[in-house]
């Protein structure tokens, strides 16, 4: 659930004349000349629709992209909307997938290449609401599997996903070394004494997510973080409320 880094800024080019408020970034993190809200943990986050609209119409690549349109053909196992999860309660109250738009279009870009090879992609988690990661990090405590909400997540950016493979011929999910979010070593990318055909899918996984800009978290096979999440903005709104506003920005388009 932690996740790693990237080097290219998500945010530049947003100066645009007739909006009330300019951004700065910085080498590392975003820097916004206004008050964004601050959670209990002070971390500035987009808890606001109205902000979210703001930052979309700025830039675009600020969006929060449905997965189940840009990728139809994907599978879909979202445990976070069902108990069958860490906490062993619903999460998400629906099933849904989504990415900031850099983030989304790669890994279309990687869904077309792993169709050539015979595989589809199963999604289990993209962007991740910032109160998701407090209640994980309540619950606990261990940074090592979970994310400190002091800084936040790559999945609170909408820059990481958790996903595997399945078999476009038979539709039968693939074989991997260990289940998702399973917390032992099993998970690990170094773990080689599982059986071959499970290290080949991590290893066919990996090579299409690296050729497209994303990059591994070492102790979890599943996750993967596109380059330059570390200036983007944290989000904390609802996939509900993403996908209505999304609608709305799309129209004046």
């Amino acid at each position: 659930m932690k996740k790693r880094s990237g080097n290219r800024s998500c945010l530049y080019g947003l100066f645009i004349p007739f909006l009330s408020f300019t951004l700065q970034i910085s080498a590392l993190a975003q820097q916004p000349t206004y008050n964004l809200p601050k959670s209990k943990y002070g971390l500035p986050v987009v808890n606001d629709v109205g902000i979210y609209k703001k930052i979309v119409a700025a830039n675009p690549d600020n969006e929060l992209v449905d997965m189940r349109q840009l990728l139809p053909d994907a599978h879909f196992d979202v445990t976070y909307a069902t108990p069958n999860n860490i906490v062993k309660r619903k999460l998400y109250p629906t099933a849904d997938v989504f990415m900031r738009k850099p983030a989304a279009l790669a890994l279309q870009r990687a869904n077309e290449n792993l169709k050539k090879q015979g595989f589809g992609l199963l999604l289990f988690d993209g962007y991740r609401p910032y109160a998701v990661t407090v209640l994980f990090y309540e619950e606990i405590k261990d940074t090592t599997f979970v994310a400190d909400p002091h800084k936040g997540s790559r999945h609170n950016r909408g820059m990481a996903i958790d996903l595997s493979l399945y078999d476009l011929k038979t539709g039968t999910r693939l074989s991997m070394p260990s289940d998702y979010d399973e917390t032992t070593p099993r998970a690990f990318h170094e773990y080689m004494k599982s059986d071959s055909a499970s290290m080949a899918h991590r290893t066919v996984l990996r090579l299409a997510m690296e050729q497209v800009g994303f990059a591994i978290f070492p102790w979890e096979w599943w996750h993967y973080d596109f380059q330059g999440w570390e200036s983007c903005f944290t989000y904390d709104l609802s996939h509900k409320t993403i996908r209505r506003a999304n609608k709305m920005l799309n129209k004046k388009m």
